[in-house]
Parts: structure tokens; sequence; C-alpha cells
């Protein structure tokens, strides 16, 4: 495996965040010369130079000299992003399914693979199905062209930040279970956990609807509530690892017991299971329902709500309530540039209905906060996967 070259020097932790902006500039605006680029940013020339040659030794760029003679007899040189700098490695963990993919740079997926998982509730099994599926990516990431950089994986459980290994998951039954280790002994690079909802916000970072801003939350309405958090273009964990931990806040305290074990959390109310149980128990008093004699689904009890069946009304009337508590939870803890919507709940077929509704309150102050709905449907998890390795190179290296 080609690594990267040694000895590029790296940026320093105050200054990552300018290197990532001037990526991000060269990436929107490019071809750009240095001269331009010290324009826009207001960063002085012998800056730009120092940035540029660190992104250039990454790979991340690339430099071509103008076929044009500039005003001095000088042909410019222009300066692009170079998505074919490397590759990454993205592996998306789930409790029936592992995701695999190789992305280049920029996030476009060139390569996917699928395993079903056999037995979730084993981890030994499912590590060893991982590590195999981590060994093929590799052997397709076209090592001999350009370097594989690392490879990220989104986790649905609670992760140790030091080592990656799971601290817990509770859909699966695992507990302190050494993830991170077994996955680094698979392959030839760095191998990055984190919990799904970050890697998903990291993925929306970089390559989705939050490009350009500095601080950004994603809120996930999956078959569980959570947050993942960027603030100030840094993933954040908080003092405990619990920030984002939105869906465990309780909202209603005569409510039903939380899979935490806590009682009314926002998880009760507007996770997708928590939808349909409460369709069902609406259901029993609404016999006459379209939504009695078929399979309940989201896609289902949104096409009815939309066609006025007082059953499915009285269920999102509570949704549209709770998505906005959550919406608001997040812009008075974290006032974030903007917040991407992702998760069944929001991303099934007729989730209009449901967006179209949900309107922020009013705030001490005017709040300009972007609300958008992810792009990237299933692949949100593997994009999100290798986006760690990108952000841990331009910004956290």
């Amino acid at each position: 495996i080609r690594r990267p070259p040694r000895s590029t020097p790296k940026p320093s932790s105050a200054a990552s965040d300018v290197y990532k902006r001037q990526l991000q500039h060269i990436r929107r605006e490019g071809p750009i010369s240095r001269i331009d680029l010290s324009r826009r940013t207001g960063l002085s020339p012998s800056t730009i130079t120092n940035i540029t040659r660190y992104l250039l030794g990454k790979g991340l760029i690339s430099e071509r000299k103008s076929q044009v003679t500039g005003g001095r007899g000088r042909r410019p040189v222009w300066l692009n992003f170079n998505p074919d700098g490397g590759r990454l490695i993205g592996l998306d963990i789930q409790a029936g399914l592992l995701s695999g993919a190789v992305t280049d740079l920029g996030g476009e997926v060139r390569q996917v693979e699928e395993r079903p998982v056999e037995d979730p509730g084993a981890p030994s099994r499912v590590m060893e199905q991982a590590k195999d599926l981590l060994r093929s990516l590799e052997a397709k990431a076209g090592r001999r062209r350009c370097p594989l950089y690392g490879v990220g994986v989104s986790f649905p459980g609670v992760v140790d930040p030091k080592t990656g290994d799971c601290l817990f998951w509770a859909e699966s039954g695992w507990k302190r279970v050494p993830l991170g280790r077994s996955l680094k002994d698979a392959v030839g690079v760095p191998v990055l956990l984190e919990e799904d909802v970050r890697a998903e916000a990291l993925g929306e970072f970089w390559f989705g609807a939050g490009q350009g801003v500095s601080n950004l939350v994603l809120l996930k309405l999956d078959r569980g509530v959570g947050a993942g958090v960027v603030l100030e273009q840094r993933l954040y964990r908080g003092t405990n690892g619990l920030a984002g931990e939105i869906g465990h806040i309780t909202v209603d305290p005569q409510g039903k017991r939380c899979s935490c074990g806590r009682i009314g959390c926002l998880e009760t109310k507007a996770s997708a299971p928590a939808v349909l149980e409460r369709l069902r128990e609406v259901l029993k008093e609404h016999p006459d329902s379209p939504l009695a004699r078929e399979e309940l689904s989201l896609e289902a009890f949104y096409r009815v709500a939309r066609e006025g069946d007082k059953a499915a009304g009285e269920v999102l009337k509570q949704l549209i309530a709770f998505t906005k508590v959550a919406l608001e939870m997040v812009v008075h803890a974290y006032d974030p540039d903007m917040i991407v919507l992702s998760g069944e709940v929001v991303e099934a077929e007729g989730a209009d209905v449901l967006l179209g509704s949900v309107q922020l309150g009013d705030f001490p102050v005017e709040v300009g906060v972007d609300v958008k709905v992810s792009s990237f449907g299933r692949k949100r998890g593997i994009i999100g996967a290798a986006a760690l390795v990108l952000h841990r190179l331009v910004v956290e290296n």
C-alpha cells in the first residue's frame, strides 16, 4: 500500500480549521491561483503558500500551469481539488447489514459491497464478517494508482473514542466488545470508528448539505433519535461523550419507558418504531381507518394522513409537535448554522406531509438556522464513515 508522504509537515491544531477552509475554497472555486485565493480569503501569500504545500503533499489538491501567459510574462499556476488524490473506505455496521464502499476524496462512491449480518447478537461473528469485507474493499481500492488513506467505521452503539471499542450496543446486546482493536488488525491503514449519527454529520459537513458551514447538527429520526454535532468545524462529543443524545431527554414524564430505562424520552415519541406503535394504539379506536386493513409502514401512514384519515391525522399531529421539540432543542443547545434531518421518519416516501408542517417557534433573538433533509439515503452511513478519514486528515491530523 502506497502511503502519503511522511515528510509533509502537519498543521497545528489552531491552524487546521484554516486548512479545511482553504481546501473548501479550492474545491468550490477551482481552478484558482494562489494570489486569487489570498485575495478571497484575506490570508497572506506566504500563508497560502504554506497551506497549499501541505495540501499538495497530501494529494488533496493538484496544480497546473495556465496555457495563457500572465501580465508579467509568467504563466499563472492553477489549483484544483484532486478527488483522485487518494481513496477512502467507509464501513457502516447495522444489526442486519454490513455496507462498505471505496470513495474518492470528494465522497464519490467508486465501489460498494454489502454483506447480510448472520447473527447480530454474536460479536465475534460480526467482527469476522466485517474484517472480511474490509479486506475485500482494500483489494478493490486501486492502491497502486493512489494512496488509501484509511478506513472509517460508522457504528450504531456507544464507542470508546480512544480505542474505538464498543462500550454498549443495546439493539444487539453488545457490551465491552473490542471492535476497534479487531478491525485495526484486518487492514494495513488507520481505522477510525465513530457512532453512526456523528459519522453521518461529518458526511454532510464534507460531502453533503453542510459544505461551507462551520456549525452543523445532523438530527436523525430513525429507529432511535440522536444528533451529530459539528461546532467550529470539529466533531463535538462533550466531556463524557453525551453530546447529541437528545433522544434520551424526557419530554413526557407520564410517558412510556424507553429502551434506556428512563420514562418519556423523546425517542418514545419521534422514532420510527414509536410512530408505528402509536398508530397501532390509535387504530384500536378507529377500526374503519384504511390503515386497519393493510400492513403498517411510514409510507402508508403518510399517504393516508395526506388523504385526511382521522387516525393517521391524530398520530401525525403528535409527530409534528415532537419533531418541532427536537429541532428547538438543537437550536437552543448548539445554535448551529444548519440542521440536516435524516432517518426513516423524514426520508420515507410521503414525509413532506410532516416536513411541510413543522415550523420552528419563536426565539429570544432572530434565528437564521437553515433546515435541510439529507440527500444521501441509504448511503449516508458509508459516506459518513469515509468522511471520518478525510476529516482526520485535514482537520484533526
